[in-house]
């Protein structure tokens, strides 16, 4: 009882709020609201048609400023003041419209990043994070994840970066929503390049955003992809680079010094000078942007270096140093991982203590549902009891396939020592014995000897078979998925794969496998074919990608 009546208090504060806000009834608001993605504008004219939205009610002033303000940013207008989506904000702040509140917040991010006040922005995508999280909005979680992603990208806190742009993919995979996908993979491809990820990975990443952007009809995008695809080729294939940079280069006039620059390169690598002063005249045209400019300095550096006024080089050189150095210290002063590290949830909560606090007077007046809340806080109970049970019910189940796995693990790894001790002692023995038959004099006393101990060195097919399934058993099934994917594949050309897989090397492999080095590099070349490899291809690492790799999604 004592229990009841110290939480009883509490209840009653959260239903009298729950009761406070509410959201519009206005059918003009809800209409647009209804139509705002997939026809912004016709939203944008509906709730233009409102004379006088000032003049509603709170519910309904509240609505149409959230819903005016998500039609202008569908509509990819820039939002200089946040006065009107603050109303919204304020409004549905510490409310029950969890998906109102939360859209708010991520709206006033929005506006607040136009405005180049990324820290404020940080905060406003948090609290939209936090407010979203039990709602069922899955595509605007990914957009809230996106946008913090982007802001840690600019602060070039790279790793956070990759772990809200992966999330909101997740997101976007869940909905179906091709179009946010491309985005999203386009970015990560960016972040896996700045951690320096194997350039194949790369290009994999930023392919598939180019299809996602292509089958979505998302021009803006896909010239933006194509654009980016340049600047990661323009040092290693110049005439890709220059057939990519040239056409975003085109569809985006904005961009044009920034292209231009990088043009102005590849066409000096192609050996065109002529049109490589062309575009450096045109990367001259803008002189705001000190990332631009590190990018200029250093092509006007090589244009002046190609035609063989090295002063001119070595002052240009100079110049794009110190700029860029003056950049990376500028980026490195925000630290924007700070703001995440001071946006503490129990922020929150104290701000829900006071609301409490101020509200305590305006409970005496509810106290005729004293009968009422008791029930509800008798049901709450209940749940509460079901729920603690169901979350410690859920926890053993996981601690017990952690466990599980952990064993397995284990077990594999024990396993795969095994097998290497055995291989190495039958290499060892195969060694011992090779150099004791150069070293017999009496060939003819000694055969029934020899062929003992042959016996026992030899590797024999059945011992293969054995090591085979074994190595197939650590690493799930990949080897035998792999002989049934690829029926061409010999029972010679598995022996290899399995050594490969235990990660021996190629002199091990030969004496094991009674062959010589130039016999291996022939088995080897043999196997990428049948697995239809390029012959740039690393077959060691394949095969350890294959059996150890991650999905990047």
């Amino acid at each position: 009882m004592k229990y009841i009546n110290s939480t009883l208090p509490f209840l009653l504060c959260i239903f009298f709020l729950s009761c406070q806000t509410e959201y519009t009834k206005n059918k003009i608001i809800l209409h647009a609201e209804a139509v705002v993605l997939t026809f912004p504008d016709s939203a944008f004219r509906l709730l233009q048609s409102i004379p006088h939205p000032e003049k509603l009610s709170k519910a309904d002033y509240a609505a149409w400023c959230l819903q005016y303000s998500y039609t202008l940013s569908k509509l990819n207008q820039d939002i200089t003041s946040d006065s009107i989506i603050r109303v919204a904000v304020n409004y549905y702040e510490n409310s029950r419209l969890q998906d109102q509140s939360g859209t708010a917040y991520y709206l006033l991010g929005r506006i607040l990043q136009n405005s180049n006040k990324n820290k404020e922005a940080m905060n406003a995508f948090k609290k939209a994070e936090y407010i979203l999280k039990p709602t069922k909005l899955i595509d605007l979680k990914g957009l809230v994840d996106f946008e913090i992603g982007y802001l840690y990208m600019l602060d070039e806190t790279f790793s956070e970066s990759l772990i809200y742009f992966k999330k909101s993919l997740n997101y976007f995979i869940s909905t179906t929503n091709i179009k946010y996908q491309a985005y999203a993979y386009r970015e990560i491809s960016d972040i896996y390049y700045q951690l320096y990820y194997p350039f194949e990975k790369v290009m994999l990443l930023s392919n598939r955003a180019l299809k996602l952007s292509k089958q979505s009809g998302d021009s803006l995008n896909y010239y933006s992809i194509l654009g980016q695809q340049g600047e990661l080729l323009f040092d290693k294939n110049y005439e890709r680079a220059k057939e990519y940079l040239l056409k975003a280069y085109r569809y985006f006039p904005i961009l044009r010094p920034n292209y231009a620059s990088l043009l102005s390169y590849t066409y000096i690598m192609l050996n065109k000078p002529d049109s490589a002063n062309y575009y450096v005249r045109i990367a001259k045209m803008d002189t705001t942007h000190t990332k631009y400019n590190v990018g200029r300095y250093f092509t006007e550096a090589y244009v002046a270096k190609y035609e063989g006024n090295k002063d001119k080089a070595f002052t240009l050189y100079e110049k794009a140093y110190s700029l860029r150095n003056k950049f990376f210290k500028q980026s490195m002063i925000s630290q924007m991982h700070i703001i995440d590290k001071q946006f503490d949830l129990t922020k929150l909560q104290s701000e829900k203590a006071t609301l409490k606090i101020e509200n305590r007077n305006k409970v005496i007046v509810i106290g005729l549902l004293f009968i009422i809340v008791l029930v509800v806080l008798i049901i709450f109970l209940v749940v509460h009891n079901r729920n603690k049970k169901k979350q410690m019910e859920d926890m053993i189940e996981k601690q017990a396939l952690k466990n599980s796995l952990e064993v397995k693990n284990t077990e594999n790894n024990l396993k795969k020592e095994l097998l290497l001790s055995k291989l190495t002692l039958r290499m060892e023995n195969t060694l011992q014995l090779n150099r004791l038959k150069m070293g017999l004099s009496k060939q003819v006393k000694l055969d029934d000897f020899i062929k003992e101990i042959s016996v026992q060195s030899t590797v024999s097919q059945a011992d293969w078979n054995f090591y085979t399934q074994e190595v197939n058993h650590i690493f799930d099934n990949k080897i035998s998925g792999l002989s049934a994917s690829h029926p061409q594949l010999t029972v010679s050309d598995i022996k290899v794969i399995t050594l490969i897989c235990l990660r021996m090397d190629i002199s091990d492999c030969c004496n094991l496998l009674n062959m010589s080095k130039d016999t291996m590099y022939h088995r080897r070349a043999i196997i990428k074919k049948r697995l239809a490899l390029d012959n740039q291809v690393d077959l060691e690492k394949w095969v350890w990608e294959l059996i150890e790799g991650e999905n990047v999604e």
